[in-house]
């Protein structure tokens, strides 16, 4: 497929005029004339328009020349950082679904993917609603029955993803009947994220029992047993006092109960099957936890991944096979509720992780999308590599200030709405409506408002349309 005004018939003329006038010019903007589109993330060369995913309409009219109505598409070739935020109901949990629709396998070609080949991903659900994703809107239920009228509406068909799996940690109901169980191999977790997850100093006594006993037991396919035998074991402590030994061992007993440690639990390398979407369904465990899983995710996604591609850039260099590879050759982690995995005034075991895929993941092909309904909660080193940023309604002034600090472009300083003048960017969040918000990325000279699409997969809650 390539853009053309037939493509752009497929999508309804949804938007004939907006509430929002926005007074300051957009003097730049990805823009393809033929079929009305405007590409997020990524300059345009022209004939160059495959790998492009719909997520919505612009929704301002502006002065100078308007873009009112054109069809929004986000770039998924090349790796990005993506921070969406905006309160509960906002918004931004129906963004994710958005764009795992744009980059997966669907059940029936669909004009949403234009010339896109499936990605694999990999979603933190902190809230396990993301099972849905599987199934198209089901009209039975009134929600889905509105997110049916408004497909109908846009002229979108519904569909659901082709190739998902879904994992459970211990403990979990499984209602889908093919969950697979999520537990951990202890070996997985740094000493750093040991100490995170217990509450413990690196460098305090506690710490240095943590790394003793991964020392001792490094090689091994361990249990959290046989980490609890060694500690318990007074030959290998000399003089370390029984009581910071107990404080270890209390809590490393506590964790063996709840089955989600394992010396056959999952890795990375498991969920890197070309164009598979993982959900990792996590609500039943504790914040702690989340931000562990998180953390060997994403430390794994970053080893593994920049070893393939560093193996097939040495190849091409001389003019070699690589001997070929299973693994994709890019990969998407997405993280909703980013602000639980990774706070910033709190021990997490996620935090380092993350900051290195961040920074360094790019080469390798990862991609990032942040979610957090708490943008000044979130650890500002992540949010510093963001290049594109989707932000809905906000209320309080310090998240709407983390929020706008990281759009990378302008904000925009003027805006008419309904007659009423705003020229704070803060006030012109606050009055933004669920399913609405402004998109920045380096391609534009500002921020543009957008309307986000009807999803066309089965939304677990509301519709923002």
């Amino acid at each position: 497929m390539s853009f053309s005004n037939k493509l752009a018939d497929n999508f309804a003329r949804v938007l004939e005029k907006s509430p929002y006038s926005v007074q300051d010019q957009l003097v730049k903007v990805q823009y393809v004339q033929q079929g009305n589109n405007v590409v997020f993330g990524r300059t345009v060369r022209p004939g160059e328009y495959s790998n492009l995913a719909y997520i919505g309409k612009i929704l301002e009219s502006t002065a100078g020349k308007s873009y009112l109505g054109a069809d929004a598409w986000l770039d998924v070739t090349f790796p990005h950082v993506i921070y969406i935020t905006g309160t509960r109901g906002s918004g931004k949990s129906f963004d994710l679904g958005v764009i795992l629709e744009g980059i997966s396998e669907l059940e029936a070609p669909s004009a949403i993917q234009n010339g896109v080949n499936p990605i694999t991903s990999i979603l933190i659900d902190t809230q396990s609603q993301f099972w849905t994703l599987r199934f198209a809107p089901n009209p039975d239920i009134p929600a889905n029955a509105q997110q049916l009228s408004d497909l109908a509406r846009w002229n979108l068909k519904a569909s659901g993803l082709a190739n998902t799996r879904f994992y459970v940690p211990p403990g979990t109901t499984k209602f889908l009947g093919d969950e697979i169980e999520l537990t951990i191999r202890p070996q997985d977790v740094t000493h750093a994220e040991w100490c995170a997850l217990l509450g413990q100093e690196v460098y305090g006594p506690q710490g240095h029992i943590l790394a003793k006993t991964l020392e001792a037991l490094q090689g091994q396919a361990f249990s959290v047993s046989d980490m609890s035998s060694y500690i318990a074991n007074d030959l290998n402590w000399g003089a370390v006092a029984d009581s910071s030994r107990n404080a270890i061992l209390y809590k490393l007993e506590d964790y063996d109960r709840t089955g989600l440690f394992s010396s056959s639990g999952i890795s990375a390398r498991d969920l890197l099957v070309p164009g598979v979407c993982n959900v990792l369904m996590l609500r039943d465990l504790r914040n702690q936890d989340k931000s562990l899983v998180t953390a060997i995710i994403a430390r794994q996604l970053f080893t593994i991944m920049g070893e393939r591609h560093t193996k097939k850039k040495i190849a091409d260099f001389f003019g070699k096979d690589d001997g070929g590879s299973d693994l994709p050759t890019r990969v998407w982690l997405l993280i909703d509720e980013a602000h639980v995995v990774a706070p910033k005034d709190e021990l997490s075991p996620a935090r380092s992780a993350l900051v290195e895929y961040v920074k360094r993941g790019r080469d390798s092909g990862l991609s990032l999308v942040l979610a957090t309904q708490q943008p000044s909660a979130v650890d500002d080193r992540i949010l510093s590599q963001v290049n594109l940023t989707l932000s809905h309604r906000l209320t309080f002034q310090s998240d709407i200030t983390a929020a706008a600090n990281r759009i990378p472009t302008k904000p925009i300083t003027c805006m008419k709405m309904s007659g009423t003048t705003l020229t704070d960017f803060g006030d012109m969040i606050r009055v933004l409506d669920a399913g609405q918000c402004f998109v920045g990325d380096h391609s534009t000279s500002r921020a543009v408002m957008l309307q986000i699409r009807p999803r066309i997969s089965a939304h677990g809650g509301y519709s923002p349309i």
